[in-house]
């Protein structure tokens, strides 16, 4: 049995400053004490099970004054629409439509959805519009078609969903999950002068964090310390300390280390009386798998952990990583990004071209360096010989500043391998400059 809640309109309290979002969490919060299978259909309306729950609530009008008590309780004022039914797709349309119906049958499916418009059903518009066209106004004339010639014409996804409305198909719904906010305190008996009260104080908070993300398999990137201190005839005050890592962790070790260092470089001008630790972003914990996979994984660890020592203790903008991104340019495929730093969508899709790690250096200087001509031959310390080349990189076309070059790898007497390029770009076919060699980078 799913019960189906659908909210027109949310109207919260103006002081609560609510928006329509958390306010259907809310709901859904409360409604957890009813069922443990909560799904959300958009930010108006949920879908709760509650078939196993009618043994606990003996009726489904205790289990409807439940939800509206929880609601009021809550402090929002909504008007909402409940239907009951046995499977979920039509128990919100039934809701989304304005019926307040239950009923148990699954035999009653085609008699009580039979009235409902086309138009109302949660599928693409263009669907929609090509059924009005067909004359299939309402799910009763739907009824009269055979569900093999409706796939046919109106697509997968159309016949599927009827298919869950009449119960002949199983569906699956992504359940809901409240989002996890940790909070814990630590009250002092006596005032803590020393960074090492602090820190004995905050393994305790820490450790208890541990055990809450073992517990709910979760992970942490990001810790909020506030220290509440007073000193003699002043007012109090606090102190917000972050300890933020790059990976996400649930070693209280860990924590405690990079909290350490923070600590080092301030200065409290009072006692410490109250310590404060609040966590709000969570990721799950994924362990690792296999022998080699958790070598590596420890591998990684360890050089993790020393960079966000050195980023707690520098600052995250100090410690800069290097990404590479899809572009032929060689200055443009790689940047640099605070260690610390949320990747964009831009910058997380890494790429990692064979030909662009084999063949190009990772010294590039910026800018390039021209070369000079010499009797002919190409200098740079001494007379350069070609080993080889070329390699044409023509891109940025569509820009006012195209990139239209000849790569090749060169050697002087020197013993340096140097990667040099012709730029072929004018501007005008009679357009003469001092040179056209650049020295564009170093190889190892």
């Amino acid at each position: 049995m799913w019960y189906a809640l659908h909210f027109p309109t949310l109207v919260t309290r103006p002081d609560d400053q609510v928006t329509t979002s958390s306010a259907i969490s809310l709901i859904a919060q409360h409604c957890q004490q009813i069922s443990d299978y909560i799904s959300l259909d958009g930010d108006d309306a949920l879908v709760l099970e509650v078939g196993r729950s009618l043994n606990y609530f003996g009726s489904l009008a205790r289990i409807r004054t439940r939800i509206e008590s929880g609601i009021a309780a809550q402090g929002i004022h909504i008007d909402f629409f409940q239907a009951v039914t046995p499977n979920a797709s039509a128990s919100l349309l039934l809701a989304r439509t304005g019926h307040n119906v239950a009923f148990g049958k699954p035999e009653d499916l085609r008699s009580r959805l039979g009235g409902i418009p086309t138009s109302a059903l949660a599928i693409d518009i263009r669907i929609c519009k090509k059924l009005a066209k067909c004359g299939l106004f309402y799910l009763r004339d739907i009824w009269r078609l055979p569900l093999p010639e409706l796939r046919i014409r109106f697509g997968r996804h159309f016949s599927d969903y009827i298919e869950q409305c009449l119960g002949l198909r199983a569906e699956m719904r992504i359940p809901w999950q409240a989002r996890p906010d940790y909070h814990d305190r630590y009250d002092a008996e006596h005032g803590l002068c020393s960074v090492q009260q602090i820190l004995y104080a905050c393994e305790q908070l820490l450790h208890r964090l541990e055990a809450f993300l073992k517990q709910n398999h979760l992970c942490t990137d990001e810790l909020v310390f506030t220290m509440d201190y007073a000193s003699a005839g002043e007012a109090q005050n606090c102190e917000r300390v972050s300890v933020n890592i790059r990976k996400a962790d649930r070693a209280a070790a860990l924590f405690l280390l990079l909290l350490e260092t923070r600590l080092s470089d301030m200065h409290f001008c009072g006692e410490v009386y109250a310590i404060n630790l609040r966590v709000t972003q969570f990721t799950d914990f994924r362990p690792a798998g296999g022998f080699q996979h958790r070598k590596q994984t420890q591998k990684e660890g360890v050089n993790s952990q020393l960079l966000d020592t050195l980023a707690a203790r520098l600052g995250s903008n100090a410690v800069q990583r290097l990404l590479i991104r899809q572009d032929y340019c060689p200055e443009f495929s790689t940047l640099m990004a605070p260690y610390l730093a949320p990747l964009t969508e831009d910058k997380a899709d890494a790429w990692h071209s064979s030909l662009s790690v084999s063949q190009n250096p990772c010294w590039l200087l910026a800018p390039p360096h021209p070369l000079s001509i010499r009797n002919q031959q190409l200098h740079y310390l001494s007379p350069l010989t070609l080993l080889r080349g070329p390699r044409r990189i023509e891109t940025r076309w569509w820009q006012d500043e195209a990139v239209r070059r000849d790569y090749y790898v060169a050697a002087n007497a020197q013993g340096n391998l140097l990667w040099i390029y012709q730029d072929l770009a004018r501007k005008t076919e009679t357009e003469r400059r001092g040179t056209d060699w650049y020295l564009h980078g170093f190889f190892g």
